[in-house]
């Protein structure tokens, strides 16, 4: 019995496709695929600025924003959490949150949070 890879069976089923679906429909298949992978794409991005010192001795603050999406909140969240955690720990020490705010909460537009914090040694 002759076993078929992967590639081989992509290719059968492409050349089906070609063979069976007009180039109208294709063009039609693809804004459907791609209008549908939209929001999976836009809640892979999330990124956070540098660390500023603010005017207050030993406070920084950081900022995130987050491609809109269902819980683009969350990552931006994230973000600062991990930047602030990160900043931290090469200094030996943890963050400790002084504030946090957001903004942005629709499922299209962009989220940010802003966090303000202080690094304490660790115990």
């Amino acid at each position: 019995m002759k076993t078929l890879g992967i590639k081989h069976v992509l290719s059968d089923l492409n050349d089906l496709i070609r063979q069976r679906v007009t180039p109208a429909a294709r063009r039609r298949i693809a804004r459907i695929a791609l209008s549908a992978l939209m929001p999976l794409l836009m809640q892979a991005c999330a990124s956070s600025g540098s660390v500023v010192q603010t005017g207050d001795s030993g406070r920084f603050t950081l900022h995130a924003s987050a491609a809109g999406g269902s819980v683009a909140w969350a990552r931006s969240h994230k973000a600062v959490m991990q930047s602030a955690s990160d900043f931290c720990a090469q200094r030996g020490a943890v963050p400790s949150v002084v504030s946090e705010s957001s903004k942005g909460v629709r499922a299209l537009e962009a989220h940010e949070s802003e966090l303000t914090f202080e690094c304490h040694p660790r115990f």
